[in-house]
């Protein structure tokens, strides 16, 4: 079967999906059509092209699920073709550490003075964990005082809401058109759509100074997951309702890689913990845990002028 023809009927069974998602699959299948232009049956040709890609770990294991993707569906509608995929080893895919923001990143961001409908917009976020384009779809009807309703990924969901989120998007309806079909996020041009919910959060998470991590309305998604789950109250159906996970395992990685739940359960049981016990205090010497006060201030302080060694240079030339 030729590659072009067995490409056109994939895309033809993925009309219903996002164009974003249309336009990943054509992004990693094109290359495989290129390169091959019959489909081919033998697992060792496809091993060798994942093989020779070039690149990131990420894009290689992108390219392996959008061409076992298209033999799956190929398979499907062609029971005659012959599909290698499932003797092929799938790229390694290395893991990911899931960026949040923390307190004090939160607290200057809403410090900062913000519009009505961007401090709606972000309270919302990180009140609900919503998607942006689930925020973009939002209108008046699917609004109530308890919760909302979403339109996402699955489908329709309703996700509860705090009384102060629920507050500041009344704000918004103020002085607003009565018509109950009406988008809640709104800009000069009309409804805010994917883009524009993209780049108002964006834009202020940028004016309060928010670096080493993706500024996206995603982050604020990751942060409700992870800060959810950390909680003694937390139930993990509860939370993938919340967040409209389709695979439970998807909800599973804030609660298995919780940082707050790994951290206490770190000082728990830490060996410095069972000697500081042994110890009844501090294992390391008072005049130590001094000189380690006395660096940590000193790092804090003005630089030392020059040619004058202060305590932090003492401790690195006798460590």
């Amino acid at each position: 079967m030729l590659t072009r023809e067995a490409l056109d009927e994939f895309m033809l069974s993925r009309a219903g999906v996002r164009p974003t998602t249309q336009r990943w699959y054509r992004m990693h299948l094109r290359p495989f059509e290129e390169d091959f232009p019959e489909l081919p049956d033998t697992p060792q040709a496809i091993q060798a092209w994942l093989a020779c890609h070039g690149g990131s770990p990420d894009t290689v294991h992108g390219a392996f699920r959008a061409v076992r993707a298209l033999y799956n569906q190929i398979c499907r509608w062609h029971p005659d073709v012959i599909n290698p995929m499932t003797l092929v080893r799938a790229p390694r895919q290395q893991q990911k550490a899931v960026r949040t923001f923390n307190q004090r990143e939160l607290y200057h961001l809403f410090l900062q003075p913000l519009s009505p409908r961007d401090r709606a917009l972000l309270s919302l976020l990180l009140d609900t964990g919503l998607r942006a384009r689930e925020c973009a779809r939002l209108t008046w009807e699917d609004v109530d005082a308890d919760g909302i309703i979403v339109n996402g990924k699955s489908g329709e969901r309703w996700v509860p809401i705090s009384e102060t989120t629920y507050r500041l998007l009344c704000t918004l309806k103020v002085g607003a058109d009565q018509d109950m079909q009406q988008h809640v996020f709104q800009g000069k041009r009309g409804p805010l759509g994917y883009e524009g919910i993209y780049k108002a959060v964006h834009k202020q998470l940028t004016a309060a100074g928010i670096k080493g991590k993706r500024c996206s309305p995603h982050t604020f998604r990751h942060t409700f997951g992870t800060t959810y789950a950390a909680s003694d109250h937390c139930d993990p159906q509860v939370l993938q309702k919340i967040m409209g996970h389709r695979d439970f395992k998807t909800t599973l990685r804030y609660i298995h890689s919780n940082r707050s739940r790994m951290s206490q359960n770190h000082q728990q049981c830490s060996p410095l913990k069972a000697l500081d016990a042994v110890a009844q205090g501090s294992f390391f010497a008072q005049s130590a845990l001094q000189e380690v006060e006395e660096i940590i201030s000193v790092r804090r302080s003005p630089r030392y002028p020059v040619g004058r060694e202060g305590p932090a240079e003492a401790w690195k030339r006798t460590w």
